[in-house]
């Protein structure tokens, strides 16, 4: 051998035979691969099964008939009772009228005749006349009496005040003024913050102070209508 034949690329006989039976295995293998790759997902699909068709049964009843009522019964023949003839009244015999004597009546006895009472005459009383009005109080004598009544009010309300607790556990204090209107009488109309102190406890107190207190009527020298007043109502932690 040469070199010329060990350079040639001619392959020898049994070198091909190898080759061939390598291919017809390894096509074999991918065969039944792909065979059994089917086989596989025939299986893994599920198989549905059809529902039997259900078989229903009619059955014919016949109708009932009717019950007939029963016949009723003829009615009774009505027996009318025979009419009881009706005794015939004996004659009753009349009375024998008797002459009727009549009497003379006695003379009716003479009566002394009596005045008749006089009824007295009505005299109204005699009533009094009214006594003149007052006159009128000056200008200055009402104001005097209006302004004395206010202090009167204002020290009545501050003696009634009393502190709440929560205004002495803040140790605050303030004044808040009260705007009420009275009557002639006394009696309480309305009644409003009309300063406030900026503390809520301390309006509230206040106003209720003005609220529950009693006050006196007016007096001769104020007017016949109502009024409105102002009161200042003090209150502080250190007070009573």
């Amino acid at each position: 051998m040469n070199a010329s034949t060990l350079a040639s690329p001619v392959q020898s006989p049994k070198f091909k035979k190898d080759h061939f039976g390598r291919a017809l295995i390894i096509g074999a293998v991918l065969e039944a691969l792909m065979i059994g790759g089917l086989i596989y997902s025939n299986l893994s699909q599920p198989v549905t099964v059809k529902p039997k068709p259900k078989i229903m049964a009619i059955h014919m009843i016949k109708p009932v008939p009717p019950k007939l009522k029963p016949v009723p019964p003829p009615p009774k023949p009505v027996v009318h009772p025979k009419p009881v003839p009706k005794p015939v009244p004996k004659p009753i015999p009349r009375p024998i009228p008797h002459p009727v004597v009549h009497h003379p009546l006695p003379p009716k006895p003479l009566l002394a005749k009596t005045p008749a009472p006089q009824t007295p005459v009505y005299t109204p009383p005699v009533t009094p006349p009214a006594p003149p009005p007052p006159p009128a109080p000056s200008p200055a004598a009402r104001q005097s009496a209006i302004d004395s009544y206010a202090a009167m009010l204002r020290a009545r309300v501050q003696a009634n005040a009393h502190v709440p607790g929560s205004v002495r556990m803040m140790h605050v204090g303030g004044t808040a003024v009260i705007s009420f209107r009275l009557t002639p009488s006394g009696h309480l109309l309305s009644a409003h913050i009309a300063q406030s102190s900026g503390i809520g406890a301390i309006n509230r107190t206040a106003l209720k102070t003005v609220e529950e207190t009693s006050f006196p009527p007016f007096t001769k020298k104020m007017p016949k209508h109502p009024m409105t007043f102002d009161v200042s109502v003090h209150l502080s932690a250190h007070g009573s």
